[in-house]
């Protein structure tokens, strides 16, 4: 029987994750090899690719870890209980603090140079980050409208919506480096005044 989930098996996992996210940073995705890799996180390169199916792997490893890190909970349903505004609210605020994090626009920028040589990049990260952040809020939004709390007859496009309004311009302008990260007060106006609109366009 194998045990899985041992302390040292963490340990490594995550030194492979962030050996693999500053390579990423530092050198870009394509001239990152896993040998490289290895190397910095002080393993063998069987071990790496024991916890994760290469460079792919490592990064759609490094979307859904960065996510794990903003969100208390993924599954947005588990909020439901809250109701829209403060169930929202938390949403607003993880979402936020995770695409103005650092680490997350570099990435962001990693993954616009490396996906005009690797098509597949483009599936690789909407398949660990925005798709399943869009259905997990379509889905509590599908309950709050079976509540009779809001009203929301589409709800992916609503999620979409609201994750949309919440990144505006500013996001754009921090990819482009044309702008700088918004402080603590702006973000949390940001997500306070998305929620109050959204709540607008979707009260019953």
């Amino acid at each position: 029987m194998c045990i899985r989930d041992r302390p040292k098996d963490l340990e490594k996992r995550q030194a492979i994750l962030e050996s693999a996210a500053r390579l990423f940073l530092e050198q870009g995705f394509e001239r990152t090899t896993v040998d490289a890799i290895a190397a910095r996180a002080g393993v063998s390169k069987l071990t790496v690719y024991s916890h994760f199916d290469g460079k792919q792997g490592l990064f759609k490893a490094l979307i859904v870890d960065k996510c794990g890190e903003h969100f208390e909970a993924r599954e947005f349903g588990e909020l439901a209980a809250l109701g829209p505004r403060a169930a929202l609210l938390r949403i607003a605020g993880g979402f936020l603090s995770l695409m103005f994090h650092p680490d997350v626009v570099a990435l962001h920028r990693v993954l616009m140079t490396a996906a005009s040589h690797d098509a597949t990049m483009n599936h690789t990260f909407w398949d660990a980050g925005p798709a399943p952040t869009i259905d997990s809020l379509a889905g509590l939004l599908k309950r709050f409208d079976a509540a009779g709390s809001l009203r929301v007859p589409q709800p992916a496009m609503a999620a979409d919506q609201f994750l949309s309004m919440l990144k505006g311009g500013d996001h754009l302008r921090v990819l482009l480096n044309v702008g700088t990260v918004p402080g603590a007060r702006r973000l949390k106006t940001i997500a306070g005044d998305t929620v109050e609109m959204f709540l607008r366009a979707y009260a019953r």
